[in-house]
C-alpha cells in the first residue's frame, strides 16, 4: 500500500479526498454544518417567495404601541377585548383567534368577555404549556375543557429564528393542540375537510389528501435537533408580507373596509415593542439587519401552510434518506477530486470551484422547488474541499518534483527539453526521483588532446578562464542539439541524447542519433572559432576527440538523497568512451580547420541514414571489449548546410 502511494500521486490524492469526505460526513453527523444549512434554507425560502396572486384568508388585528398609548392601558381591559372580538364576529369572520393571554380577568367588562367567549364557538383563545422551568399560562377559565384553546408555544432555533411549527404537545396529562392548528382545523371544517389518520403511519395527521409527517431529528436542514412534540417544518411560501392587517384603533373606530373579515380567519394579537412577543423568521434576517415580527404573524404563516395543505393539496417539504444524502455528498467530493486531478491549477480551481458550488446550490434549489431538501452546504464543502486539497497536494508534489528534476537537469538541457521532461515526468520518475531503467540512447564523449601539456603553460586563473570559455562553447552546442550533459571530467564532457524521457519509437531513436552527430559537427566548428580567438590573445590552440555510440543504456540517479547525479551506464557508454580515447598518440593533425576527430560506432549508422559523410576506419578492438566493432570517422554532413537539431517526433 505504501509503495503504491509513493509511486502514485493520484492514489494519494484520492486518499486525501476520501479522508476529507469522512471528516465532512462526521462533522455533519455532529451538526457542525447545521447553522450554514439553515442559512441556505432561509435563502431558498426567500428565493421561492410567491408573487402574491391570492391573499391568504387571514386578517391580523394588531395591538400596536400607538394603540396602547391612545387607550392608556395595558393589559387591555376585558371590555376592550370583548368589543374587538364582537366587531370581528359581526364582520363575518369564520374563525377568530385571541392571541392575548387572559388567564385572569382584567376589569372592567369581564362578564361581557366571558359571555362572548362562551357563546362565540368560533373563538379560539391561547394558553402556554408549562415546563419544568415555567408554570405556563392557563387559558380563560370559561373555556377550560371546551376544546377551543390552543397553545402558542413557538420552537426557536439558535439565533432566535422560527422555522418549525408545533401542532401537538403531550404534557403527560393531555394532548394539547397548537393555536395555529386549532384555527386551521376550525376553518377547514367549514370546507368539509377534517383531520384524518395519515399514511403510511396512522398516527400522523392528514388534512385532505396531504399527510403531515412529524419532523424527525435529521429532517430538512437539521441534524440531531430536538423534535419533541409534533413538529412540522414551516415553508413560509406566502412571501415576506402576505397578510392583510389593521390596528386595534382602526377596528374599534370602524375604520376598516367593509367585508374585510368575511369568511376569513381573524387573529387579534400584540405588535408593540413594550410587550415582548416577537420573533425572527427567514425573511427578516438577511443582510445582517434583523427585524422581528410579532407572534401573530408566525401563527398566521403556520395557519396558511395548513390551509394550503388541506385545501390545495400542497405537500410539505420532504427529506431524502440519510443514505441518499451521504451519496450526494460523496458524489460531490468525487467530482471535486476529479476536478483537482484534472485542473492542477489554483486559478482554474478558483474559477471551477465557484462554478461547482453555484451548480450545487442551483441543483439543491431546483430540488427544493420540487418539494425535497438536498443539503447544499456539506456537498459544496466536499466539492470545493476535495478539489482544493487535491490541487494543493498535487501542486506541492509537482513543485518538489520539478525542483528535483530542474536541480538535476535544468543547467544541462535546453528549455524545450526541460519542458518535455516535465510533461513526461510520470514516464521516468519513481519514489520522488528519476527512475532507473533501460533506454535506447546515443552517448557522446569529448576530451581535449594533450590537455596536461597545454595547461602547464598557463597560470591557475588564466587556465580556469580559458577552460571555462571552451566548456561553455561545447556545452552550449550539446544543449542546442537536445542533448543532456551528464558530467564534466576535468576537460572532458559526457553527453546523452535520448534520456531521461524513454524513447518508445524508432523515429525518436533516429532523431537522437542524428542530433548527436550534428552536435559533434557543431562542436568542431565551435572549436575552430575558439582556436581563432585564442590565437589573437596568444593562448594555446586546442584539439579534441569525440566518441559516439548508440545502444541500450541504464539511466538513473547515483548518490544519496542530499547529493544525486543523473547518469547513464552500460556497454554503450563504455564504447563511446573507448572511441574517444582510441589511439590518442596517433591523433596529430596540424590543420586547425579539422582539429577534431570524431569516431562513431557502427551501431549508430543504422539510425542516421545518409545525412553524414563518414569514412570507414575498420574493425577495431577497443580496450575492455571482447570482440571487434566497426568504427567510422565523421568528416562532415552529406548536405551543404548542417541540419539544425531535429525536433522530437511524438
Amino acid at each position: 500500500m505504501l509503495t503504491v502511494l509513493r509511486k502514485s500521486p493520484t492514489a494519494v490524492s484520492v486518499l486525501i479526498a476520501l479522508l476529507l469526505l469522512v471528516v465532512i460526513l462526521w462533522f455533519r453527523s455532529l451538526g457542525v454544518f447545521q447553522t450554514f444549512s439553515l442559512t441556505a434554507y432561509d435563502m431558498f425560502i426567500r428565493l421561492n417567495a410567491r408573487q402574491q396572486q391570492s391573499v391568504p384568508p387571514i386578517v391580523l388585528v394588531r395591538v400596536t404601541e400607538e394603540d396602547i398609548r391612545a387607550r392608556g392601558e395595558w393589559p387591555l381591559a376585558d371590555a376592550t377585548l370583548a368589543e374587538a372580538l364582537g366587531r370581528m364576529a359581526v364582520g363575518g369572520a369564520r374563525v377568530i383567534g385571541l392571541d392575548i393571554y387572559r388567564d385572569m380577568p382584567v376589569s372592567p367588562g369581564s362578564e361581557v368577555l366571558d359571555e362572548l367567549l362562551l357563546r362565540g364557538d368560533k373563538i379560539i383563545a391561547v394558553e402556554k404549556i408549562g415546563t419544568a422551568a415555567s408554570l405556563g399560562v392557563r387559558p380563560p377559565a370559561v373555556l377550560a375543557g371546551s376544546g377551543r384553546t390552543g397553545f402558542s408555544d413557538v420552537v426557536i432555533d439558535a439565533g432566535g429564528v422560527v422555522r418549525r411549527g408545533l401542532l401537538f404537545l403531550d404534557d403527560g396529562d393531555r394532548v394539547a393542540y397548537g393555536f395555529a392548528l386549532q384555527l386551521a382545523l376550525r376553518y377547514l371544517r367549514t370546507e368539509g375537510v377534517y383531520p384524518q389518520p395519515g399514511t403510511p403511519d396512522p398516527s400522523w395527521l392528514r388534512l385532505g389528501t396531504v399527510t403531515l409527517p412529524p419532523l424527525e431529528a435529521n429532517d430538512g436542514p437539521y441534524i440531531n435537533v430536538d423534535a419533541g412534540g409534533y413538529q412540522v417544518l414551516m415553508d413560509f411560501r406566502d412571501g415576506a408580507a402576505p397578510f392583510v392587517s389593521v390596528s386595534l384603533s382602526q377596528l374599534l373606530e370602524g375604520a376598516v373596509p367593509a367585508g374585510l373579515f368575511r369568511d376569513r380567519i381573524a387573529i387579534l394579537g400584540v405588535d408593540a415593542e413594550s410587550v415582548k412577543d416577537s420573533f425572527y423568521i427567514p425573511y427578516n434576517i438577511r443582510q445582517g439587519s434583523q427585524r422581528s415580527v410579532p407572534g401573530i404573524v408566525v401563527h398566521a404563516y403556520l395557519v396558511s401552510q395548513l390551509l394550503r395543505a388541506g385545501l390545495a393539496g400542497e405537500q410539505p417539504l420532504k427529506s431524502f434518506s440519510q443514505l441518499l444524502i451521504t451519496l450526494w455528498i460523496v458524489m460531490a467530493g468525487v467530482l471535486g477530486c476529479l476536478g483537482g486531478l484534472w485542473l492542477r491549477s489554483f486559478l482554474k480551481l478558483a474559477i471551477s470551484g465557484v462554478a461547482g458550488v453555484l451548480i450545487i446550490l442551483a441543483t439543491s434549489y431546483v430540488v427544493y422547488n420540487q418539494g425535497w431538501w438536498l443539503p447544499p452546504v456539506p456537498a459544496g464543502l466536499a466539492w470545493f474541499g476535495c478539489a482544493g486539497l487535491v490541487t494543493a497536494y498535487l501542486s506541492t508534489y509537482e513543485h518538489i518534483q520539478r525542483e528535483l528534476l530542474m536541480r538535476l537537469f535544468a543547467k544541462h538541457v535546453s528549455d524545450d527539453v526541460a519542458d518535455e521532461m516535465w510533461r513526461h515526468r510520470e514516464d521516468f520518475t519513481e519514489f520522488g526521483r528519476p527512475a532507473s531503467r533501460k533506454s535506447m540512447a546515443t552517448v557522446l564523449f569529448t576530451d581535449i588532446e594533450h590537455f596536461t601539456t597545454v595547461s602547464e603553460k598557463l597560470g591557475p586563473q588564466a587556465l580556469m578562464e580559458w577552460l571555462n570559455e571552451y566548456m561553455e562553447a561545447m556545452a552550449n552546442r550539446v544543449i542546442e542539439h537536445g542533448g543532456v550533459i551528464d558530467d564534466y571530467y576535468g576537460d572532458a564532457i559526457k553527453a546523452n541524447f535520448g534520456v531521461p524521457v524513454p524513447r518508445s519509437t524508432e523515429s525518436r531513436i533516429c532523431n537522437d542519433a542524428r542530433n548527436a552527430l550534428h552536435c559533434a559537427l557543431a562542436m568542431q566548428a565551435a572549436l575552430v572559432e575558439f582556436n581563432e580567438r585564442c590565437a589573437t590573445r596568444g593562448l594555446p590552440r586546442l584539439r579534441m576527440r569525440i566518441g559516439i555510440c548508440t545502444g541500450e543504456v541504464v539511466a538513473g540517479c547515483l548518490g544519496s538523497s542530499k547529493r544525486m547525479k543523473y547518469t547513464t551506464i552500460g556497454d554503450t557508454v563504455n564504447t563511446a568512451a573507448r572511441l574517444e580515447s582510441y589511439d590518442k598518440g596517433d591523433f596529430s593533425i596540424e590543420d586547425v580547420t579539422v582539429a577534431c576527430r570524431t569516431l562513431v560506432a557502427g551501431s549508430t549508422l543504422k539510425y542516421i541514414d545518409k545525412e553524414f559523410s563518414l569514412e570507414h576506419v575498420g574493425e577495431l578492438m577497443l580496450r575492455g571489449k571482447e570482440s571487434k566493432i566497426s568504427v567510422y570517422r565523421l568528416t562532415g554532413a552529406a548536405v551543404t548546410n548542417v541540419t539544425p537539431r531535429l525536433k522530437e517526433v511524438s
